[in-house]
């Protein structure tokens, strides 16, 4: 059986291949004014109520789209943006099921809404630009939704069902690009679909067999693609950037270049706890550990508040990565009790056979070594080989039984 993809990050990457649309864009004047979404006063409305949103204020969202609903309850767009909402809420609980399917109901029930709504319009005008758009974005997120809660062997069917809502958005979307070429937010589409299309067969190979429909891609032409959206979009462009930063720590490896649009994400949206989180994981990839020490600790403080969207899944990571700063800044025993409470996180998540549990167990015993206590560290180096193996965590451990760590 083809194993569960565990990484709440991963599994957004994969999903975001079935997503070749995010926020709603509007197909403005830059195409001659032929076609419009939004007016102006709607437009202003999803600013406000999107400024909102990526600060994880959802009651003061939910508001302002419901508001939308109301000035013109035939339009899709409100509809979507609610169900955008629902998105907003599940992307910090993606390790939680619970919490994932408590949502889900309510993010469902509005992508009904918004067909609904489309296909009244595509039923009066089949080629109605607004119907189509919304249409697209809306099988691209239900589509998301499914893959988001990762991929196991008995999954097959649901993600071959996801594949197929994601080909007919793409089609869609093809249809919307054609009608306005020189759009800005339709990059963000194409750029994720060229990247990701040449990206996802060489990470995930299951991924060619299961979604049939993806085009031939190129990497770098998408990166720069999502560059663009990342700068001259009108409403896609956060999503954009959020997409960029993504690909570059999840599959280029590449933090530098990730590490100053995540900053630049977190400084607009200082209550995002995914903005927060990359900006931090950057911080620390990039050898940066004093900052990374820093901020890792300011999510951490957010997670005890219990902020929105700061769920106690960050903390497991949390915990892990400032442990490593401070075991690399000398605070020994501090590491310690840092890396001990992550791996009773973990135990608390009812998830204790993670990578993150054998690493916080590697570098407790490394923390333990440093400070001369040789039988906590071989206790821990070998509960870690007890459990599964996690990029040279059992060669690691038993490297560090033979010798203690330097």
């Amino acid at each position: 059986m083809i194993g569960r993809v565990r990484s709440a990050s991963s599994l957004l990457l994969v999903s975001s291949v079935l997503l070749t649309l995010s926020l709603p864009s509007c197909v403005t004047a830059q195409d001659g004014g032929a076609w419009v979404l939004l007016n102006a006063e709607a437009s202003q409305m999803v600013k406000s109520g999107t400024d909102s949103l990526y600060n994880m204020r959802y009651s003061a969202a939910d508001s302002i789209f419901t508001a939308m609903i109301a000035r013109d309850p035939q339009h899709p767009a409100g509809y979507f943006l609610l169900a955008l909402v629902d998105w907003w809420r599940i992307v910090p609980n993606l390790d939680v099921t619970s919490k994932v399917d408590r949502y889900s109901k309510s993010f469902n029930n509005r992508i009904d809404k918004v067909l609904d709504a489309c296909q009244e319009r595509l039923d009066r005008n089949p080629h109605d630009i607004v119907g189509l758009f919304f249409k697209g974005a809306a099988l691209g997120y239900r589509a998301r939704l499914v893959t988001s809660q990762g991929f196991t062997g008995s999954s097959l069917v649901e993600w071959a069902e996801a594949a197929n809502l994601a080909c007919e958005a793409y089609d869609i979307i093809l249809t919307c690009q054609r009608l306005a070429p020189s759009n800005s937010d339709v990059l963000l589409g194409s750029g994720l679909m060229n990247y990701l299309a040449a990206a996802l067969p060489e990470k995930f190979p299951i991924a060619r067999s299961v979604i049939t429909c993806l085009p031939p891609g190129d990497k770098k032409i998408g990166l720069t693609m999502l560059r663009l959206a990342g700068q001259k979009a009108v409403y896609s462009r956060t999503e954009a950037r959020y997409a960029l930063v993504d690909n570059l720590m999840n599959i280029e490896r590449n933090y530098g270049e990730a590490l100053g649009t995540a900053q630049e994400l977190f400084n607009e949206y200082p209550d995002n706890s995914a903005f927060h989180k990359a900006y931090a994981r950057c911080l620390y990839q990039v050898s940066n550990f004093a900052a990374a020490d820093s901020v890792w600790s300011e999510i951490l403080r957010r997670i005890q508040a219990r902020r929105p969207g700061y769920e106690l899944t960050f903390a497991r990571q949390g915990l892990y990565m400032l442990g490593d700063c401070r075991l690399r800044s000398g605070d020994f025993a501090l590491a310690v009790r840092l890396f001990d409470e992550s791996v009773k996180q973990a135990r608390r998540m009812d998830d204790e056979e993670s990578s993150w549990t054998a690493n916080a167990l590697l570098r407790e015993g490394n923390a333990y070594d440093k400070l001369g206590r040789r039988d906590e560290a071989l206790r821990a180096y070998r509960e870690v080989l007890a459990l599964d193996n996690y990029t040279n965590t059992h060669a690691n451990a038993k490297k560090y039984i033979e010798k203690p760590f330097q």
